[in-house]
C-alpha cells in the first residue's frame, strides 16, 4: 500500500537558519537537509493508515528506494568524493568507520533557487596560475600544470597552516587577475569567509564553478570530486550516506582514502530543464521531473511524490485522491498500480529504476 509519511530534519552547521520551515518546522537554528528514504541515517516516520508511526525502513516493499533530500544551504558543503560500489563494500566489510554503508553513492541536485557548487576539474593551466600567483610552491604547482591531481591535492593539503591564511588572504584578488567569472570568483570567496585557515580551499581552486538555475540538474557519479557552496534545491540519490571528505568539514578527513575513490573517468553532467521531460542521469537508478500539470506514472517502480509549493493530489487504483500538503512526501513501491497526479502548483515526483517482474 501507498504510505504518506514525513521527513528527517538535519541541522548540519552549513545549513540555512530556518531554510526548510516551509517543509518542516520553524526552529530558530540551521535547517540543513530533509530527509525522504529507508536510510538509517534519516529515518522517515509514517503519518497516515494502519501504519502511522512505524519506520519506512521496516517496510519491505519499500527497500531499495532513492533517498530523496531538500537541501538548503548557506555554506559550503564539504569537498567530497563518494566511492563506488566495490570500494564502499570493501570499507564497509572491514568495519571502517568512514562508511556508513556498503551502497555507492551516486547523487543528482536540482535546484528549486539558484545554486552554486564545485565539480569537476577546472582547466589544469587556469588553476595553476592562480595557485601560483599566491604563492604555492612550484613543485606544487607543476603538479597541478602535469594534471596529477592526486598529487597536487597532497601537496596542497600538506602546506604549511601559516601560509594557507596569507595564501587565502590572496586568492580572491589573484582569481579576479586571472580574469574568472564574477560567480566563480564570488564563490571561491564565499569559501574562504566560511573555512579560514582550511587547506580544502586551495584545493578548491581545482574544481570548476557552475550555477543552477531553477530546474537545472547536476548529476554526481561515485569517484567524482566536489562541493555544493550556497543554495536550496533537492537531491536525489541511491540509498547511502557514504562521504569520503577532504576539506571544508569538522567531520573526520580522509584525505588518502578520498583520493583512493576518485575515478578519472568520470565528470559531472548537467542537465538542462526542459518542460514535461524528467532529469534522468545517465547511469543512475533514477529520475526526477517538476510537475505544474497532471502526470501519470506508471507501476514496476518506487515512486515518490513531493510538493514544493502548494499541495498535490495522487489517485490510485481505488479512484480516490490522496491530498499531499507541503512537508510530506507519497511513497508508493513498485507493486502498487498507476497513480494519477494532480498538483496545485509545483511538486517533485521522483521515480526508480524499472524494476524486472
Amino acid at each position: 500500500m501507498p504510505h504518506l509519511v514525513t521527513g528527517a530534519l538535519k541541522d548540519y552547521d552549513w545549513g540555512i537558519v530556518d531554510g526548510l520551515e516551509r517543509w518542516s518546522t520553524a526552529t530558530g537554528a540551521a535547517q540543513a537537509e530533509l530527509w525522504f528514504g529507508t536510510h538509517p541515517g534519516g529515518p522517515t516516520v509514517v503519518v497516515d493508515g494502519p501504519d502511522t508511526g512505524r519506520l519506512l525502513s521496516d517496510l519491505p516493499e519499500h527497500q531499495g528506494m532513492p533517498l530523496v533530500k531538500l537541501l538548503a544551504a548557506a555554506g559550503p558543503l564539504s569537498l567530497q568524493v563518494h566511492p563506488d560500489a566495490s570500494r564502499a563494500a570493501l570499507g564497509w566489510g572491514q568495519g571502517s568507520a568512514l562508511y556508513a554503508d556498503n551502497a555507492e553513492k551516486a547523487e543528482m541536485l536540482v535546484a528549486i533557487e539558484d545554486f552554486d557548487y564545485h565539480a569537476g576539474w577546472r582547466d589544469a593551466q587556469s588553476a595553476a596560475d592562480v595557485l601560483a600567483a599566491v604563492g604555492v610552491p612550484d613543485d606544487v604547482v607543476a603538479l597541478v600544470r602535469s594534471e596529477d591531481r592526486a598529487g597536487a591535492i597532497r601537496g596542497l593539503l600538506s602546506l604549511d597552516a601559516v601560509f594557507q591564511v596569507h595564501a587565502q588572504q590572496r586568492l580572491v584578488p589573484a582569481a579576479r587577475a586571472a580574469g574568472w567569472d564574477p560567480g566563480a570568483v564570488s564563490a571561491m570567496e564565499h569559501v574562504a569567509a566560511a573555512h579560514p585557515a582550511d587547506p580544502g580551499v586551495l584545493v578548491t581552486v581545482l574544481l570548476e564553478h557552475g550555477v543552477l538555475h531553477p530546474g537545472e540538474g547536476l548529476a554526481v557519479s561515485a569517484g567524482v570530486v566536489h562541493s555544493y557552496v550556497a543554495g536550496l534545491g533537492v537531491e536525489v540519490m541511491t540509498s547511502s550516506d557514504n562521504v569520503l571528505r577532504l576539506g571544508l568539514s569538522h567531520k573526520p578527513i580522509a584525505v588518502e582514502e578520498a583520493l583512493a575513490a576518485v575515478r578519472e573517468d568520470r565528470t559531472p553532467t548537467r542537465m538542462s530543464a526542459a518542460p514535461g521531460r524528467a532529469l534522468s542521469p545517465e547511469g543512475m537508478p533514477f529520475d526526477l521531473q517538476v510537475l505544474e500539470r497532471a502526470l501519470r506514472v506508471g507501476m514496476g517502480r518506487h515512486r515518490i511524490v513531493l510538493p514544493l509549493r502548494g499541495r498535490a493530489w495522487v489517485t490510485g487504483f481505488d479512484g480516490q485522491p490522496v491530498e499531499v500538503v507541503e512537508g510530506r512526501a507519497m511513497v508508493w513501491s513498485p507493486m502498487e498500480p498507476d497513480i494519477d497526479i494532480e498538483p496545485e502548483a509545483t511538486t517533485i515526483v521522483v521515480t526508480g529504476a524499472v524494476e524486472e517482474s
